[in-house]
C-alpha cells in the first residue's frame, strides 16, 4: 500500500499541474445495460467517420516463428543435491531450532529466516540450465512470498503454501554451470526451513502457450485481430518491450527520449492514461487528457507501434471529496464514497445514470482511434482487488468486493462494445484478485502489475502461475505494469513467459531525468534491450499488414514457413 501510494503521488509535482500522471498505483450485467440503452445518461455527440486505409498484402515481414530451444537439454538427468537446513550457512540473524511447532522435521533441527536474514548453500552446477528447487519448509500463515538468490542476487521468488513442514517448489529456475551460493530469504513473514533438494526440471511443454486468437468481441475490427494474431503467434517466443510515457506525451516524453538515445530504437509498446478525460476531471478545469488519443494516433499510425490504455477513472462529482481527499484523488477508494453494490442493486439509481455517463464520454475518444484503425490493448479498473494477499482494494471500482467488480466491468464491456459499437479494443483484464475475473467472455489477455523491490529481477512466476489461474482456458498473461523489470532469460527459461511487459513512468525507469532509473540498473537494461527474445519497436512486424490466420498464410505461402 505504501509503495502503491508513492507510485501514484510520484507524478503529482504541483496543484498547478492539475495532478499530472501518477503511478499506479457474479451478475450478469448484459440484460441491465441493454435497458438503458434507451435511456442513455449522455449519448453520443460525433459522427463517427471512419478514415480510409491502404490496402492490406498479407505479410510476416521476415519475423521468426520458430519454437524457443529448451535450455535443459545438457543437464544430467540424474543430477540431484539434498542438504539440510541446519548444514547451510546461516546468514545475519537466522537461526536453528529443534522444537515441533513447525511440524515434524529431518536431521537435528531446521532454519529460522525473517527477512533480514538468509540461509545460504555452496552448490555445484553440472551445467546452464533449468532445475527445480523443492524446500521442505512452512510458514505462519498459506502464501508466504520468499526468494531465492544466487550469488546474493534475486533469482525468482517461491511461496510457502504449507503451516506445517511440507514441500514447496520453485520450479524451472535458470542457473549457469559451475558453483554458485543458493540463498533462500522470506520476503516479509517468517519462513521454517526444513531441508532443500535440487533436481533438474522438466522440459517446457510449447502447448501452455498455445490460446485462440479469437476475441471476446466477434465484430472486432480487422486491424484489432491481426495485432491479436500477433500477440498470440508471439506468445511463449518473445516477450514484447513496453513503456508508459509521462503526461501521455509519447514520443516527447523523456522515458521514451532517453531509451532511444541509449538503444537507437523504443520499446514496441507505448502506454497511455484516459485519466484526464475523466468527466469529473474535466468539470475542474483538468486539461492535457486528449494528448493520450494524439499519441496513440502517432504512434500507431506513424510508427507501426502497439498502444496499451489504461483509465485512472475519477469518479462521478458526487462522490469525490470525501474524507479530506482533493478532487483531482477521486480514483482512490479512501477518498471516495460509491457503493457499487448500491449502484447494482437498484438503490442508487443516479449512480448507475453517472457510471454509464461517464462510460459514454470515454467511449468518444475511443471510437476516434476506433474510427482511425488504432488497435487497442484496453486495461479498464486495473488492480481492482489491490493485493490478493491482504484484501485492500486501493482503487474505488475495487473497494465494494468482486461481485459489484465483475457487474461493473461487463457494463463497461457490453456498453463500449455493443451499445457503442467499439470494435478496436483488445480487453486485458488486471484485477489482481481471480475472484474479481469477470469471465472468459469479457477478457482477452490477463495481467498483472507487479512491483517489485529494486535490483528484484526474478520472473515474478508467482504472479504470473497466479494469474493464469483466474481460468481454466489457456490466454495470454502479460504484466501489464512494473516497477523493477525481470530478467528475459529467467523468465524465458522457467516458463513465466510474459507476453509483454509495461513499465511505468518516472522514477521506474530514470533518475533526474537520465537512464537507469532508481530500480533497474543500466546493465539490466541493456540486457533486456539488447535480448533476442525481447521485442522492440524495430523488431516488430507489419502489423497493419499481419495475416489474419497465419496457420493459412504459411501454407499459400511454404518459403516462409520454411525459413
Amino acid at each position: 500500500m505504501n509503495r502503491k501510494i508513492k507510485r501514484i503521488f510520484c507524478g503529482i509535482t504541483a496543484m498547478a499541474l492539475l495532478a499530472s500522471l501518477s503511478a499506479c498505483a457474479s451478475d450478469d450485467s448484459s440484460s441491465t445495460a441493454n435497458e438503458s440503452s434507451d435511456e442513455s445518461a449522455a449519448e453520443t455527440t460525433r459522427a463517427r467517420e471512419v478514415i480510409e486505409t491502404e490496402p492490406v498484402v498479407e505479410t510476416l515481414s521476415g519475423f521468426d516463428l520458430s519454437e524457443v530451444e529448451d535450455s535443459n537439454s545438457n543437464v544430467p538427468d540424474d543430477f540431484i543435491y539434498e542438504c539440510e537446513a541446519e548444514e547451510g550457512t546461516l546468514v545475519d540473524d537466522a537461526t536453528i531450532m529443534d522444537s515441533a511447532f513447525a511440524g515434524e522435521y529431518t536431521g537435528t533441527g531446521f532454519a529460522v529466516l525473517t527477512s533480514s536474514s538468509s540461509v545460504e548453500f555452496e552448490i555445484e552446477f553440472p551445467a546452464e540450465g533449468s532445475y527445480d528447487i523443492t524446500l521442505v519448509a512452512s510458514a505462519d500463515s498459506e502464501g508466504t512470498e520468499s526468494s531465492i538468490t544466487i550469488d546474493g542476487d534475486a533469482l525468482t521468488t517461491f511461496t510457502v503454501d504449507t503451516t506445517t513442514f511440507g514441500e514447496n517448489v520453485a520450479s524451472k529456475v535458470l542457473i549457469g554451470e559451475g558453483t554458485h551460493t543458493i540463498g533462500i530469504t522470506p520476503q516479509s513473514s517468517p519462513i521454517y526451513v526444513d531441508s532443500i533438494t535440487i533436481t533438474p526440471a522438466e522440459k517446457i511443454d510449447s502447448a501452455d502457450y498455445e490460446v485462440s486468437n479469437q476475441l471476446s468481441n466477434p465484430n472486432a475490427s480487422e486491424e484489432t485481430q491481426r495485432l491479436y494474431n500477433f500477440l498470440c503467434d508471439a506468445y511463449g517466443k518473445y516477450i514484447i518491450s513496453g513503456q508508459y510515457a509521462t503526461d501521455n506525451t509519447g514520443l516527447e516524453s523523456r522515458e521514451f527520449i532517453e531509451l532511444y538515445k541509449e538503444f537507437e530504437d523504443y520499446p514496441a509498446i507505448m502506454g497511455l492514461d484516459l485519466i484526464e478525460l475523466s468527466p469529473s476531471r474535466v468539470e475542474h478545469g483538468s486539461s492535457g487528457g486528449y494528448d493520450a488519443i494524439t499519441s496513440a494516433k502517432d504512434w500507431w499510425l506513424n510508427e507501426g507501434g502497439i498502444v496499451t490504455l489504461c483509465w485512472h477513472w475519477n469518479a462521478p462529482e458526487p462522490y469525490i471529496m470525501k474524507n479530506g481527499g482533493a478532487w483531482w484523488q477521486g480514483f482512490y477508494s479512501e477518498y471516495t464514497d460509491i457503493d457499487l453494490n448500491a449502484i447494482m442493486n437498484g438503490e442508487d439509481e443516479e449512480g448507475y445514470d453517472l457510471l454509464v455517463s461517464d462510460i459514454d464520454a470515454i467511449a468518444e475518444y475511443l471510437k476516434e482511434l476506433d474510427d482511425y484503425h488504432v488497435p487497442v490493448l484496453w486495461r479498464p479498473l486495473h488492480e481492482g482487488g489491490g493485493d490478493p494477499e491482504w484484501n485492500n482494494p486501493w482503487f474505488w471500482w475495487g473497494s465494494s468486493g468482486a461481485d459489484a467488480y465483475v457487474w461493473l466491468w461487463q457494463l463497461m464491456y457490453d456498453r463500449l462494445t455493443n451499445y457503442h459499437e467499439i470494435n478496436n479494443l483488445i480487453w486485458v483484464w488486471n484485477g489482481q484478485n481471480v475472484d474479481y475475473y469477470p469471465g472468459d467472455e469479457y477478457v482477452d489477455i490477463l495481467g498483472y502489475d507487479v512491483y517489485a523491490d529494486a535490483g528484484d529481477y526474478s520472473s515474478k512466476k508467482s504472479y504470473y502461475d497466479y494469474t493464469k489461474s483466474a481460468t481454466t482456458t489457456n490466454k495470454i498473461v502479460a504484466m501489464t505494469e512494473n516497477g523493477t523489470m525481470f530478467d528475459p532469460d529467467a523468465a524465458m527459461n522457467d516458463g513465466t513467459r510474459w507476453s509483454y511487459f509495461a513499465t511505468w513512468n518516472g522514477e521506474f525507469l530514470l533518475k533526474d531525468l537520465q537512464l537507469p532509473g532508481e530500480y533497474t540498473s543500466m546493465e539490466m537494461l541493456q540486457k533486456i534491450y539488447t535480448s533476442d527474445r525481447v521485442l522492440t519497436l524495430s523488431e516488430l512486424p507489419d502489423l497493419k499488414n499481419y495475416p489474419l490466420d497465419t496457420e493459412k498464410y504459411l501454407e499459400e505461402h511454404p518459403d516462409e514457413a520454411s525459413e
